[in-house]
């Protein structure tokens, strides 16, 4: 699996550095050595909207540990006087889950507030976060191009930029980040390691008396979708450049890992300030340090959610509220490559499972389950 930057996970990560072995004791949180982490996106998709809470903190036995929130109330409401209240996911698998109904998504010029009730009866509330409007992306190309900063045997040499144009708002005070997602067909949707085979029954890879080094790759049983991210924090302030015309913004690069044609969902989302400072506080401890280990406590904290009991608590997470504007297309990942230069194909280990011949209610076939990297949904503007 290709890996590249995810919100979810790097809250995850930082949150796993900074805590100590303590246990879990009854949701409470125990002098700062657990905390609460909010992930919060409202924008203006009609796609539905999601808050994932959940504690973050070390198991007794001192790995990490990310425990979902059950039983909380999740609300939000506007500056218009309007509410949307947020169910919690009945999946076993999206336990601190909560939705909006599908209907709902952010205005552009609204003023949204999160709120949030434990089943403890403990509260917190973000600051009021207006939704700026992101303008449109125009001239969009893509381009192959070589970082000679890294050898020939290092993947991230080569690959494809692309680059667009934007109008800025005439407004001061506008933060643009450009997000992207990727989409590929599944290959399997299940591989066990070790000799391992899969039960149906359990959903779980089972291991022989004896391991040995066999990885059996089992098929979807319906179509299924792979998911990549964007792996770069790309931000952008319009404080020197309010009111013009951006040319020529790098807004991704990806990788050239084959030929075929590859599927792009880029978003350019006008943020809020406290998601500028944010992301941008990250962007620079990982720049100056290189690791995660080293970035400061006070950078990974919550700029906009608080505790409405206790001032000094410290949440991990954001409210991020913005608009999008979104280009969905494919990249010919032909064009333009010198005939010296080759993907760096990702070859998969181990065999495809199929039942023996002649075997009674067999199955070898495993349903795509949606999650974090995976979806059963056809991703919009596919083309088989």
């Amino acid at each position: 699996m290709k890996r590249y930057f995810n919100f979810s996970l790097y809250i995850l990560l930082v949150a796993s550095f900074i805590s100590c072995i303590n246990p879990v004791d009854d949701f409470e949180q125990v002098a700062y050595l657990k905390f609460l982490t909010v992930e919060a996106p409202l924008n203006n998709l009609a796609e539905g909207q999601k808050v994932k809470i959940y504690w973050s903190a070390d198991k007794i036995d001192g790995t990490s540990g990310f425990t979902p929130i059950t039983g909380a109330k999740v609300w939000i409401t506007s500056a218009s006087g309007l509410t949307e209240n947020y169910t919690e996911s009945e999946v076993s698998s999206a336990k601190g889950v909560y939705a909006s109904s599908a209907s709902f998504k952010g205005i552009v010029g609204e003023t949204y507030t999160l709120h949030i009730r434990l089943a403890n009866g403990k509260e917190y509330e973000s600051l009021p976060e207006k939704m700026r409007k992101s303008p449109d992306l125009e001239n969009i190309i893509t381009q192959f191009e070589i970082n000679d900063a890294y050898g020939k045997a290092d993947s991230r040499r080569v690959g494809f930029n692309v680059y667009g144009d934007f109008q800025d708002n005439p407004e001061s005070g506008d933060y643009y980040q450009w997000f992207w997602k990727h989409y590929e067909r599944a290959p399997f949707c299940m591989s066990c390691y070790n000799g391992a085979k899969y039960n149906f029954s359990t959903s779980t890879c089972e291991p022989p008396r004896i391991p040995t080094d066999e990885v059996w790759n089992y098929l979807c049983s319906s179509p299924c979708w792979n998911l990549t991210f964007s792996n770069d924090l790309n931000l952008l302030s319009d404080a020197l450049l309010n009111g013009q015309k951006v040319t020529g913004k790098k807004l991704a690069r990806v990788p050239f890992d084959n030929y075929s044609s590859y599927y792009l969902r880029l978003e350019q989302r006008a943020i809020t300030k406290d998601a500028y400072d944010y992301y941008q506080s990250l962007a620079n401890q990982t720049q100056n340090t290189g690791t995660l280990f080293d970035v400061p406590a006070e950078t990974r904290f919550s700029l906009n959610i608080k505790s409405k009991s206790d001032a000094s608590e410290k949440i991990l997470g954001l409210f991020d509220v913005y608009s999008v504007q979104k280009k969905v297309f494919y990249i010919d990942r032909q064009k333009g490559v010198p005939d010296s230069e080759k993907p760096f194909v990702n070859v998969l280990p181990g065999f495809i499972y199929s039942c023996p011949p002649g075997a009674v209610n067999c199955q070898d076939k495993v349903p795509c389950l949606e999650g974090l990297y995976r979806t059963p949904f056809k991703p919009e503007g596919w083309i088989d």
